[in-house]
């Protein structure tokens, strides 16, 4: 395994998601309240599992499972700034903790439902052509699709309150949540692109637009070009393709990788994950992040066998 790439990765989760609770939990984080349509106004509509009644919500927020995502170059200001993504896990993520995350815009949800038997979630989105996107994935593991609304509710006959609810969970979470109005997510442009993730089917996953995505400060920044050891940079445009190398001695971690660029010239280098901007501050290397039709697809570094740009999806 690749430990070191995996402890890096495994700090800047624990710094992210010391980063993004605060953010989103706190009271100034709370959305306006709902705008109105043809005289009525727009609810978030749940199902709980007590009883299985709708209930509707307002100024609700999300506390859990959803991350403030601004993809640029320079960190914002305030951590809670850029458009609010539903953090989503599909199959085929891998079976690393650091997989592949579908970040899906809220705007463009539609509904989200659990199968607390089969232990699956699906969520229908809309993608950039208008159109209804399904996306699957499992709530089997306590870091990946789990999630938390606090919002006022309007209980029937008692009044508004106060309350939390939970999806995910084995016992006890949400049937579904239903989203007012849902947009199509944002059309995008940029060279094409296939990851082949790290599993035994060697999946691979189509993206557009793939850049180095570092952790600095506890913000993620988009960094133009990948390092390696000692002091090689390689501009993510004269890009054609990186592998990953295995270890001689499977005891050993491996940074190593085919670097090809777009001249066609070729390297076996070793990946810096952490680069020194100064003499007080690094960043980290997460991974690669490119656009999907229903938002951005983060790959973490360990989830990343190969890349290739150009390729076609079909084959």
């Amino acid at each position: 395994m690749r430990w070191c790439s995996f402890c890096a990765l495994l700090i800047a989760t624990l710094l992210l998601a010391h980063t993004f609770k605060p953010a989103m939990a706190g009271d100034k984080d709370k959305k306006d309240k709902p705008e109105t349509k043809e005289g009525k106004e727009s609810y978030l509509h749940i199902v709980p599992p007590v009883g299985g009644k709708e209930v509707k919500l307002v100024d609700w927020r999300f506390t859990l499972g959803t991350r403030h995502f601004s993809l640029t170059e320079t960190a914002p200001k305030s951590k809670d700034k850029g458009p609010e993504y539903l953090e989503f896990r599909e199959e085929k993520s891998t079976t690393y903790r650091n997989g592949i995350i579908t970040l899906v815009p809220l705007t463009s949800v539609k509904k989200i439902a659990y199968d607390i038997e089969k232990k699956t979630v699906t969520c229908i989105a809309i993608n950039d052509a208008g159109e209804p996107v399904t996306l699957v994935g499992s709530t089997k593991f306590s870091t990946s699709n789990r999630l938390t609304i606090e919002a006022e509710a309007v209980l029937e006959g008692l009044g508004n309150a106060t309350v939390k609810f939970n999806g995910g969970l084995d016992k006890g979470g949400l049937q579904s949540i239903a989203f007012p109005t849902p947009k199509p997510a944002e059309k995008f442009k940029g060279a094409t692109a296939v990851v082949t993730a790290d599993d035994k089917e060697k999946s691979k996953h189509p993206a557009a637009d793939v850049q180095p995505l570092y952790l600095v400060d506890g913000q993620y920044r988009i960094v133009p070009y990948l390092m390696f050891k000692k002091t090689v940079k390689v501009e993510i445009d004269k890009l054609a393709g990186l592998k990953w190398v295995p270890p001689m001695d499977k005891k050993k971690a491996s940074n190593d990788y085919d670097v090809t660029l777009k001249d066609g010239t070729k390297h076996t280098l070793s990946l810096l994950t952490t680069v020194e901007l100064d003499k007080k501050k690094t960043m980290t290397f997460v991974g690669l992040v490119g656009r999907v039709p229903v938002g951005y697809k983060l790959f973490a570094l360990d989830a990343i066998y190969e890349f290739r740009v150009g390729e076609d999806e079909k084959k």
